[in-house]
């Protein structure tokens, strides 16, 4: 009995960190790829120039193809050159998520 848990131990855990999840690149890629007649759900052009600005591109390569607004707060997603990227605004500002903008290590 000692073994067999012993064993199931081991076994289990590997074959929960042995399964394959599907590659990213392959996910976001597909969700770039827009068709001709797409509206986007929200017109925000404060949100677009400051994407523009972030990535070095113009305002028109700039597409939100999702947007989650909340009382002072949102998320969104922009594909600039085919690449999702993630924004989220907190009070008045935009940040890319996951950066942390009271980091000032360099």
């Amino acid at each position: 009995m000692k073994k067999l848990i012993f064993t199931l131990m081991f076994v289990l855990p590997t074959l929960y960190f042995a399964q394959e999840d599907k590659p990213k690149e392959l996910q976001t890629t597909k969700e770039c790829d827009l068709p001709k007649d797409f509206k986007e759900p929200l017109k925000n052009n404060r949100l677009k120039k400051f994407v523009a600005i972030d990535n070095g591109v113009s305002e028109k390569e700039v597409i939100i193809i999702r947007a989650q607004n909340g009382f002072g707060s949102g998320i969104y997603t922009v594909c600039v050159k085919q690449q999702p990227i993630q924004y989220q605004k907190m009070g008045t500002v935009f940040m890319r998520e996951g950066k942390n903008p009271f980091n000032n290590a360099k």
